[in-house]
This record gives structure tokens, sequence and C-alpha cells, in this order.
């Protein structure tokens, strides 16, 4: 369950109006809205993404910040006893009885608490079943004021909520919580309610603190119900009104108020530093008191502060790629950070002992922009790019999925901000961009910057010596006292491709048989599979792939080959280098990246379906001119050591690397990232391994499916795809025969901690003949497993916070299955739940639990039939076929799988898992 929500903006827009006209932004007409006789307010909205599915959100204006001292995590605590009994569901029962149709807890049935709320959702409902859909509603009617808060649950929920916190408080968690509890936040209530509270708090509370908080705050008045979906919206306002009008709003409650942040005006720095923390990292913030806005003040203010963001951050990107730049990366952001709270922010990554010197840097720039704003290049860039997007996202309306308008409703709900149909907002984003200006960004950069009630954190290792307060106050008022001159932009008008490219013959027309894709070879050698589906608008989705990889390269250049793709990816296309790549595409809505796999070269990348050319000629250039800077592979390799100094202090990759040596006998050719793999790592050599492989066209498969038009598609295909040179040769990958010693190998890694954690990664694999009957039946032994695992370890023994658990088959290289599972933990439990662990695998050779295999059973087809209308699952299918020869069934023919398989045949499944796997069992636990 989230417990800091990181509210996603979606698009903010209206309608076309003359400016007499802007009284109010109308509200969205295909959403039913109204409000009960006893405050509760519902919303409903008809949607069919995905078909035949709805999803319900139970959204409540309270959070932890109505917590008394007293009570401080009990607005989560009370969040997760939403789900451990309710009036109609006592105990686990409202969990079972939602699994038991398919629907997952954690990916569909979840919630989250944040200061000021908490939504709760049931997600992807079957609404073929009526039964359904009404005890739906009747478990957000028992969130809304029959908990059961059972003194057992209460008590056995203490221990989850302990190994939460376990989990979350990570370094960098900590050294951040710092720079909110006393920087951002101070002066405010919020600083002292972080949501998940404090651990005396929640493992002393007595029971009566937590049913009070209920009481007080779980009320009508504060709450929302949403459901949208693939239903009858007259039906559903029906059922709503029949089931929670009888909910009481009892008298006498507390006045649910706003709460206020004081500003004093100070420049407040704070050193924030933890031994675990590898790299050093700087904020620059500007505090303001959020304003109020609405109606077309809100969307307007939104559109101008996505055109800040946009150009401010491609500025920051240009710049921080040139060799003298003091700063490896910037990031400047404009937000809301809680509710009486709005701060602009610099996010700044410092090169190796040039903090204040990339502060400086990032200040001057912002301060450029401050006084001078944009250049007409930039302005008129960043335009196009929203307008673009914008409409392309009203092209695929249609397959905006019920979960995302649900967010968009209980947003409104809380802040009250303009809620208009996706058609109008996107006009009005369209027209209004056309009429903003310099005048209008320097007018808007007024208001969120000033000299005063400034945070300036610096968050790094405190076993690392840093520049003081006194250095960063310095540098902040000399940069604030110097002239500074305009940007300069420059832009690079020659064409992307300077050859003059014709149209190469198609040799060879071949059908997919099983679906209404068709093969073309080109007269270079290379294949093009084309497969056009109804599931996306105006997007098109590619990946290609040729067999061979690093598996046919020497060890030595094993280092280098993995980051031959990025450099190459950082330097550019052709003659531009990737600033003015990305400049010349500004308003292009197309990416790809290329991967030098163990057993494959490989493209993926995806197009809106009027940009298709210009993925293509991406295609192209990466073939027949890709760029190898200096300057980009000096950047990325101050980047790599940056991460590496990280990932040193970062306990769990300890183990992780452990884990990888183990799960390949110590393979001289098995990767750990460390210095030594840095050191390796030579710019002489990545252009010549690039360039070996992905050398010759005439090895590589193109699969290209989405909102397609056959005939262009195929002629693009022909001009680019056509005119990549062939080399005649066709490869096959090497299986070096990676895999754990025979029998058990077990790893226990131990490391000083801030916070004490245990972490347990098992991994079973072993040989099993490949079907696709047994992929299935490994699958299943997987989810039961997860599911066994979860409830003993979380549920039973309130040891974990969570546990994953999987099981796949895989034939390439060989045929091969991997279960895995992997838990945080109370140290002072982990032998114990690692006997859990073994105790459930062993289990499910003797015994299966009939409602589990059900609920399993029942979840598989429910997730199949989901995903047959997504670009996703059929891109899947064809590459799974085109490229590893993998049969291509029809949903029936996967129902009919699933139904087949008996609870003896995965009990047969599991023993001979457990039987023939080799394990390695790794531990991570804290010192002492």
């Amino acid at each position: 369950m989230k417990i800091l929500k990181t509210l996603s903006l979606f698009l903010l827009s209206g309608i076309c109006l003359n400016a007499q006209e802007k009284s109010g932004v109308p509200f969205d007409p295909s959403i039913r809205h109204g409000v009960l006789t006893n405050g509760i307010t519902y919303y409903i909205k008809h949607n069919e993404e995905p078909k035949e599915r709805a999803s319900f959100y139970f959204a409540q204006n309270v959070g932890s910040v109505l917590e008394k001292e007293s009570q401080r995590g009990l607005a989560h605590f009370l969040e997760h006893m939403a789900f451990n009994g309710l009036e109609h569901f006592p105990q686990k029962k409202m969990l079972e009885y939602l699994e038991k149709n398919g629907i997952k807890f954690g990916s569909e049935i979840n919630a989250f608490t944040s200061f000021d709320e908490t939504v709760y959702n049931i997600s992807k409902v079957p609404v073929t079943n009526e039964k359904l859909l009404d005890s739906t509603l009747l478990v957000l009617h028992d969130w809304s004021g029959s908990l059961s808060l059972t003194e057992q649950e209460i008590d056995a929920e203490r221990g989850v909520i302990n190994e939460e916190w376990r989990t979350r408080n990570t370094p960098g968690f900590r050294v951040s919580e710092k720079v909110w509890t006393e920087g951002v936040m101070q002066g405010s209530v919020y600083a002292e309610r972080m949501p998940i509270g404090l651990m005396d708090v929640v493992n002393n509370f007595k029971y009566d603190e937590l049913r009070d908080y209920y009481k007080r705050w779980y009320r009508p008045d504060q709450q929302a119900v949403i459901v949208t979906g693939d239903i009858d919206v007259d039906a559903m306002e029906s059922k709503i009104k029949k089931v929670f009008s009888s909910i009481p709003l009892k008298k006498d409650l507390p006045e649910r108020k706003d709460f206020d942040v004081s500003l004093d005006g100070d420049i407040n720095f704070i050193a924030s530093l933890d031994k675990e923390i590898g790299s050093t990292s700087i904020e620059f913030i500007v505090r303001n008191k959020a304003k109020k806005r609405k109606g077309y003040d809100y969307l307007d203010h939104e559109i101008l502060k996505n055109v800040v963001s946009y150009i401010l951050n491609n500025r920051y990107k240009e710049q921080t790629v040139k060799k003298d730049c003091p700063a490896l990366s910037v990031r400047y952001s404009c937000s809301n950070f809680i509710r009486p709270l709005d701060i602009l922010g610099l996010y700044i990554q410092p090169k190796t002992d040039k903090e204040p010197e990339s502060f400086e840097f990032a200040l001057t720039e912002l301060l450029r922009f401050v006084r001078h704003g944009a250049t007409e290049g930039e302005l008129q860039r960043a335009k196009l790019s929203i307008k673009n997007s914008s409409l392309s996202y009203l092209k695929n309306k249609d397959k905006i999925s019920s979960d995302r308008y649900a967010q968009q409703i209980y947003e409104h709900f809380f802040i009250r901000n303009p809620l208009p149909d996706v058609t109008r907002e996107v006009n009005y984003t369209v027209d209004h961009l056309e009429t903003i200006t310099n005048a209008d960004i320097l007018a808007y950069m007024r208001t969120i910057y000033k000299e005063e009630d400034i945070v300036i954190a610096l968050k790094g290792s405190s076993e690392h010596t840093h520049p003081a307060k006194d250095e960063f106050i310095k540098r902040f008022k000399k940069v604030n006292a110097q002239e500074l001159s305009p940007y300069t932009d420059t832009t690079d008008d020659q064409p992307l491709i300077a050859a003059d490219l014709k149209e190469q013959p198609v040799v060879k027309t071949t059908e997919i048989t099983g679906l209404d894709a068709r093969r073309y070879t080109l007269g270079n050698g290379a294949k093009i599979i084309v497969y056009p589906t109804p599931h996306d608008k105006d997007r098109i989705y590619m990946q290609a792939y040729s067999p061979g990889g690093s598996s046919l390269l020497d060890r030595d250049l094993l280092p280098s080959a993995d980051v031959a793709t990025y450099i190459a990816s950082q330097s550019g296309l052709g003659s531009f280098d990737k600033i003015a790549l990305e400049k010349k595409l500004a308003g292009t809505d197309t990416s790809l990246e290329l991967s030098i796999d163990e057993l494959a070269e490989s493209l993926s990348g995806n197009s809106t379906k009027s940009d298709i050319e210009v993925l293509f000629q991406k295609i192209y250039l990466s073939f027949e001119a890709p760029r190898f800077d200096r300057e980009a592979y000096d950047l990325a390799m101050e980047s790599f050591t940056k991460n590496l100094e990280q990932r040193q202090k970062y306990k769990k990759s300890i183990l992780q690397d452990s884990m990888s040596l183990a799960l390949t006998a110590h393979h001289a050719r098995t990767l750990v990232f460390n210095r030594g793999f840095l050191d390796r790592i030579a710019f002489e050599k990545l252009e010549n391994i690039y360039t070996d492989r992905f050398r010759g066209i005439d090895d590589f498969t193109f699969v290209f499916v989405g909102d397609i038009d056959e005939a262009q598609l195929l002629k693009l295909a022909q001009k680019y795809i056509g005119n990549i040179k062939p080399d005649k040769r066709t490869e096959k990958y090497v299986d070096h025969h990676y895999g754990p010693a025979e029998g058990k190998t077990a790893l226990r890694v131990v490391e000083a901690m801030e916070t004490p954690q245990a972490t347990v990664n098992m991994i079973f694999k072993g040989k099993m003949a490949y079907s696709f009957e047994h992929r299935l039946k490994v699958g299943m032994v997987g989810q039961l497993l997860q599911k066994a695992c979860h409830d003993v370890i979380r549920e039973e023994e309130g040891g974990s916070y969570g546990v994953g658990a999987r099981a796949v088959l895989n034939d390439i290289p060989e045929a091969q299955y991997t279960i895995s599972v992997g838990f945080d933990c109370n140290p002072d439990m982990v032998d114990r739940l690692v006997k859990v662990v073994y105790d459930q695998v062993d289990k499910l050779s003797d015994t299966i639990d009939t409602e589990d295999f059900k609920e399993v059973k029942e979840s598989m087809i429910k997730a199949r039939k989901e995903a047959v209308n997504t670009n996703s699952y059929w891109m899947n299918v064809l590459t799974s076929h085109v490229f590893y020869g993998r049969d291509i069934l029809t949903l029936d023919d996967y129902i009919h799988a699933v139904n087949a398989i008996t609870p003896a045949a995965i009990k047969k499944t599991a023993g001979l898992m457990r039987k023939n796997a080799d394990v390695v069992e790794g531990v991570l636990v804290p010192q002492n």
C-alpha cells in the first residue's frame, strides 16, 4: 500500500472560448455526480477501457494531518485495517471473496494514505457478475463506517506496519525526510505528521485511539464513491443511492479544517547526511503559499507551468552535457508539495567535489530565465511539443483507462480543480498555447521566484566533508546580485538524412498463420512483419531482433558491450549530437532504444502515426550513422562512477552481486557492477562492438503492431530499412551454460545498518522440457506459492510487509524453470521465515488448496481476457512466434488449456520442480 502519493498530472485544458465567455469550466457531462443527503459524494462514468470491467474507488478527504500526537501513524494503520475485517466480511473474507473472482490484492485491490487523503480501490471488477458488483459496493459501504477493528486483528497488524516502516526507511528516505520535515514543511503541522507515523505509537497505542480516529474522520461528509467502467450509469446510480444513503452522518463531529504553513522569510540550510548514502545531491527550494485557483485561471496556470518546465529542463539538459559544466544533471520542477504549499525546486547532481560550483551554475541559469525568459525558438518548440502530445492524447481518448479516469475524479473531489471532458480540455490547451508570450513567462516566474523562504539542502554521506552553509549563501547572494545576459539558443537546419534514399523492392510476402499479419522480405534480406490492430489509436509499436548478442563476444569486451548502445544514444545520430537532435525533432513523438543482450541484438520503439517516418529515420541512422562522442562517453563514465558510489553504500546490492555470481557458479563471463567493471570499459572498443553487433540488416526481423496504414508503413520500410546494408551472415547465439552449483548454495551477507533489516532472496532452478502446458503449470505453481507465502509470512507471522514469489519456464537458451521468492523481514525471524518458504514449496507437491487453485485459474483467465485488447500482448505473441517459434493460441485455446489443468497435475509439477532444483539461498542480515 502506497504511503506517500505522487500525484501524476493529467492533461489540463478546457474549451475554446472568448475571454468574455470564461465564466467557468464546464464539468465533464459524461460523469454523473451528486451528493446524498448524508453528505456522501458520488461520481459515475461509463468507460470501456478495459471492456467488461469496472473500477471502484473510495476517496476520503482525511489523512495523517488530522491525527493527534497520540495517534501518529494511525491514519495509515487504519487503512491497513480496512482489509482485516468488515461488518459484512469478517476477518479476511473480503479479500478471499474478491480474489476468488480473479481480482488480485496488490495490483487490483489496494489503498494509499497521504497527509490529507486516503483512497481505496478495487479495480478491473468483471461487470458480467451482478452479484460481484453488488458485493464490491458493499465493501465500499463497510469502509465508510463499518470496520470491525477487533483487538486481535489490530495486534496482528502491528508487526506488518513495523515491517513496512523497516522496508521504507531506506537511506534515501531518511535524508529526504529530514529535508521535508525540517525545511520544506517547517512551520506547519505537516512536519510532525509523516503518514508512516512513529513506531512507538504503532506498537503501543490503545485500541480506542484507533477507533477514535475512525469515528471522528471516517464519515459521509468527507467521502466519495467513484465508479468508472463498462457499466450502466443509471443502474449504478440507483445501486449507490440504495447502498450508501442509509449511512448516518453523526452529530457534533469536529470540523475538517484546512491547515496552513507559516513562512518566515529565512534562508534555511540543511545538511542531511547519512553514512549509508553514497553520492551527494543538492536541492534548492523556494516555498510559496498555495493559491486556490479556480476555473480557467487554474487551467491557464497549469499550461504555462508545463511550458516553463519544458523549456527550463531542456535548457539544463543542453548545458549539463558540456564538458566544463560542474553538474552532471539538474532538474527543475514547480509543484504543490502539500495542500497549503507550492514549491519551486532545483534538484542537482554535482560532479565530484563540485558542490558549490554546481549550485551556482543551476541557480545562475534559473535566474537567467527569471530575468529574460525564453528565446522565441525555445517557446515555439515547447508549444509544439505540448500541442502534439495533447492532440495524440485526444486521438487515443477511447483507450484512457477507467483507473485513470477515477484518479482524475478523486483529485477533483479533493481540491475542486476543473474537470472538463477530454475533447474540450485538449481543444482549450491547443488554443491557449498560441496566446502564451514571453511576457507571460516573465510574469509567471516573478510569482514563484523570490530571495526569501528558501531551503538549500545538501544530501550526502556523513563520512565525507562537505561545504558549509556559508559557502552556499555566498554563492546565492552572488548570483542574485550579478548581471546576466539572455540565453543563446542554437539550432541546426540541415536535414536529418541528406542522402536521397529510394524505395527498395519487396522480394517475398507470406502470411502469418493464425493472425491477419504479414511477413515482407526486402531486397537486402531484412524481414518486416506488420500487424494492424484497433487497440491504440495513433500509436505504432516496433520490436526487432537478431540472434547472437554478447554471447559471441570475447570476455574482455563484455563491459564495453554492456554500455555501447547507451553511449551511442547519448551521442546523437548522424550529424546531430544529442541536444541538436532533440531540438531538430521537437514536437515529434517517437522513441527508439537499441540493446546488446546476452543472446541477441534488439531494437524497441514506438511512434505516433503521424511521426512514423521519424522512427524509420532513427532506425536507418542507428545502423548507418551511429555516433560515439568522447564528451558523451566522459559524461557517462562520470555518471556511472556516481552510481557506483551510491551502489556501494546500498546494502542490498552486496547481496544482489553475491546472488548473481552464485547463480552462474562464478562463471568467468558473469558481470558485476563494480570498479573493475568500469575499468574494463574502453571508448576505443565501443564503436567496433556496436558496429559488429548491428552489422547486417539481413539478420534482423522487425515487428510492427498498432494503428498501422500497412501500405504507408511498408513504403517507409522499403525506403529506410531497405537501404541499410546487408552482411550476408546468419548468426546464432552461443549457450555458455550459466547455472548455479548443484544442490544448495547458501549465502549469508552481514552488513552494518542504520535500520536493522534482513533481506531474503531464494532461487530454485532446474531443467524441464518446454511446452505451453508445462509453462502454464509452472506459472500456476508460482502463483500458488505467492499466495501461500503471503498468507503465512505476512498475515500469520507478521514478519514482512510484502512477499514476492513467481515461477517461470523458459526455452531460451535451454528449457529451464526458475522459482524466485524474495522479501524483507525482521532479522530475528529470518531462519523461521526461510523455513516457511521451503515448507510451502514442499507442501505444493502434497496438497493443493481447492479454493486457492480455483482463484489462480480465475485470475489467469481474467488477466488474459483483459490482455487480448492491448498491443503489448499482441507484440509479445508475435515476437514469441517469429523470434522463438512458439505457437499462436486463441483466447479460447488459452482458457481451455488453463481449465484442463488439474490439482494432481500441479502437485506432480511442483514435486518435480522441488526435486530437480538447484537452490541459491541468499540472506542479508545486519551486523550484531
